[in-house]
């Protein structure tokens, strides 16, 4: 019984971690390009473009935050 408490406080003071660094950062470096908004061929290292994941901005909106926006999103509309 004991165990259960406190792998639960564990588990709860993740998320609440998780959703403080949500709301202090919502974006974060693009996993494609690591936010420098190109990203480099495979084949020719020396070629560069646009990175179309993050839209060459090199940063992406986090998961969380996402889903954050569209819980705001369906309670302003209903």
């Amino acid at each position: 019984m004991r165990g259960t408490l406190v792998a639960t406080g564990v588990v709860v003071v993740i998320a609440l971690g998780y959703v403080l660094s949500c709301i202090i950062r919502p974006f974060r470096d693009c996993w494609v390009c690591d936010g420098k908004a190109h990203h480099r061929s495979k084949r020719n290292p020396k070629l560069s473009r646009p990175c179309r994941w993050c839209r060459s901005t090199g940063k992406r909106l986090r998961i969380g935050r996402r889903a954050w926006n569209r819980v705001r999103r369906v309670q302003r509309d209903a």
